[in-house]
C-alpha cells in the first residue's frame, strides 16, 4: 500500500508539473473570423482586412492599430517602412508609413526607395510613357521617368523633407550613415548631411567609403582629414539599419586579414583581432586565427559566445538572426547544440547531426527510428511528442507547429501541447513569437503570453 501511495503521489506531482509547464504559455484571442490576417515576415506587424468593407490596415502582433483600415493593399518595403495604396497600376496615390504609423509625405508618389531606417527617396512619376531604355520605373507594364525626387530623413522624433530634386539632379544615391551621396544624370557625385547641407568631400563613386588608408597605414576620415585609427591596410563601411560602422582591416603575421569595427569617429566597438564573418545590428559573427567561430556583442563590446565552434547557425524566421530566446545555435564538426548567452555556458552540447535534425531558433527536432518525434530545447531538455513531424515554423523556436496524420497543432520547446493537434489547417507563428494565426474556423489571431 505504501508503495502504491508513493506511485500515486509521484504521478500527481508529475501531472502538476506538466500542468504548470503548460500554463507557462497563455493564448488570448484578439481577432476572429477575419478575411485576411497576414504576418509581415521580418517584422512584428500584421496586415489585417476589415470584415465590413474589405479595406486593409496594419496592426502589431498584439492587436494594436498602426495604420487604420483605409487601403485596398499594404506592402512592406524594408527597414520598417510600409506603402499603402488602392491601385497598383496608378502613377500616384501611394502613401508611405513608418513602422509606428507616421505618414511620410503625402499620397502623391508612384515609387519609393528605402535606404535605411532614416533615409527614404520618394518619387513623383511623370505621366508620359517612355521606351524601356529611358525608363526609371515600370508601372502596370508601362515605362515612366521620375519627374521629382523627394528625400526624407526620418528619426523617432521627426520626419523631415530635406530635398526636392528634379530628374537631372538625381540619378541614384548611396547612404553613409547619416550622410547621403547623390549621383546626378551627368554622373557627378555630391555628399550631404542629414539636413541636406553639402559636405566638402570628393568621392569617385557614390558608394566609395568616406575614409582612406594613407601611406603610414593611418585611417583617415575624408570629412575633416582627421586620423581616426592606426595600423590598418583596408577600410570599408558597414551600413546597418539605423547606423553606419567603419570596418578597418589589418594583416596578421600569418597573413590572415583581421578586421575591427568602429563608430564613424573612430571609437572602437570590436577590436581588429578576428575575421568578420557576418555583421548584424547588434551582433558580429567572428572567427579566430584557428578559424573557430563565436559571437561578439556590439552593445556589450564582448564575446558572448566564445570562438570554439565550426559555425554559428543563423535563422531567417526570427527577428534576431542569431540569438533566439537567449540562446545561440552552434555547430561543431557537423553537430548542433546551443550556447546560453545569459549564463555564459554551453547549455546543450553539440551532439546532434545537422543533417538529421531540423533547427528552428532555440529548438532542434528529429524523428527516431521507431518514428517518434523528439524535441531538444536549447536549455538541454529533451522530450518526445505525440506527433509525426515539426513543420517549418517561424519565430524563435519557443513555439513549434507539429503535424500528426492530417492535423496540425502547437507545442512549446519543451514538448508541452499549446494548441491541440486537431486543426485541419496549418497554424502560423509570427516572427516575434508573440502571436499565432489560426485558419481552421476563419482567420483568428491569438496573442501569446509566456
Amino acid at each position: 500500500m505504501k508503495q502504491l501511495m508513493k506511485c500515486l503521489c509521484a504521478a500527481l506531482i508529475l501531472v502538476l508539473v506538466m500542468a504548470s509547464a503548460v500554463a507557462e504559455v497563455k493564448l488570448n484571442t484578439v481577432f476572429q473570423y477575419m478575411t485576411v490576417i497576414q504576418q509581415v515576415q521580418g517584422t512584428n506587424r500584421l496586415i489585417v482586412e476589415s470584415k465590413q468593407d474589405n479595406l486593409r490596415g496594419l496592426f502589431s502582433t498584439s492587436g494594436d492599430e498602426i495604420i487604420p483600415y483605409a487601403y485596398k493593399s499594404i506592402d512592406y518595403l524594408s527597414n520598417g517602412f510600409f506603402v499603402a495604396y488602392d491601385n497598383k497600376d496608378a502613377l500616384d496615390g501611394r502613401m508611405l508609413y513608418t513602422n509606428d504609423g507616421r505618414k511620410v509625405g503625402e499620397a502623391e508618389y508612384g515609387d519609393f526607395k528605402v535606404f535605411s531606417n532614416h533615409w527614404v527617396a520618394a518619387f513623383v512619376v511623370n505621366p508620359e510613357e517612355v521606351d524601356s531604355s529611358n525608363r526609371d520605373v515600370r508601372i502596370g507594364n508601362k515605362y515612366y521617368q521620375y519627374g521629382r525626387t523627394d528625400l526624407f530623413y526620418v528619426t523617432d522624433e521627426s520626419i523631415s523633407l530635406v530635398a526636392s530634386l528634379d530628374r537631372s539632379a538625381y540619378a541614384d544615391a548611396s547612404i553613409h550613415g547619416e550622410y547621403i551621396a547623390i549621383t546626378n544624370r551627368e554622373k557627378a557625385v555630391s555628399v550631404y548631411d542629414s539636413a541636406f547641407e553639402p559636405v566638402s568631400i570628393e568621392l569617385s563613386a557614390m558608394n566609395r567609403p568616406m575614409y582612406k588608408i594613407d601611406n603610414n597605414y593611418q585611417l583617415i576620415s575624408l570629412l575633416d582629414n582627421s586620423v581616426v585609427g592606426d595600423g590598418y591596410t583596408e577600410v570599408a563601411e558597414v551600413n546597418l539599419s539605423d547606423r553606419m560602422l567603419v570596418k578597418a582591416t589589418r594583416i596578421a603575421l600569418n597573413g590572415t586579414k583581421l578586421a575591427g569595427l568602429m563608430k564613424p569617429d573612430g571609437t572602437v566597438l570590436l577590436p581588429a583581432d578576428y575575421e568578420i564573418i557576418d555583421v548584424t545590428d547588434h551582433y558580429v559573427v567572428v572567427a579566430d586565427l584557428e578559424k573557430r567561430q563565436g559571437v561578439y556583442s556590439l552593445d556589450e563590446e564582448r564575446l558572448i559566445v566564445p570562438c570554439a565552434y565550426t559555425a554559428i547557425v543563423s535563422s531567417k524566421t526570427d527577428l534576431d538572426k542569431y540569438v533566439h530566446n537567449g540562446y545561440v545555435c552552434v555547430e561543431l564538426d557537423g553537430k548542433l547544440g546551443f550556447y546560453d548567452v545569459a549564463n555564459d555556458v554551453e547549455s546543450c552540447a553539440p551532439k546532434y547531426s545537422k543533417h538529421a535534425v531540423t533547427n528552428i531558433g532555440c529548438s532542434l527536432a528529429f524523428t527516431t527510428i521507431e518514428g517518434g518525434l523528439v524535441i531538444v530545447a536549447a536549455d538541454g531538455e529533451v522530450n518526445e511528442v505525440e506527433a509525426d513531424e515539426v513543420l517549418a515554423t517561424r519565430g524563435n523556436g519557443c513555439l513549434l507547429e507539429v503535424k500528426k496524420d492530417a492535423s496540425f497543432g502547437l507545442v512549446d520547446w519543451h514538448g508541452n501541447i499549446i494548441v491541440p493537434v486537431n486543426h485541419y489547417k496549418e497554424i502560423i507563428v509570427t516572427d516575434d513569437t508573440q502571436a499565432i494565426i489560426r485558419t481552421s474556423t476563419g482567420l483568428q489571431l491569438d496573442t501569446v503570453t509566456y
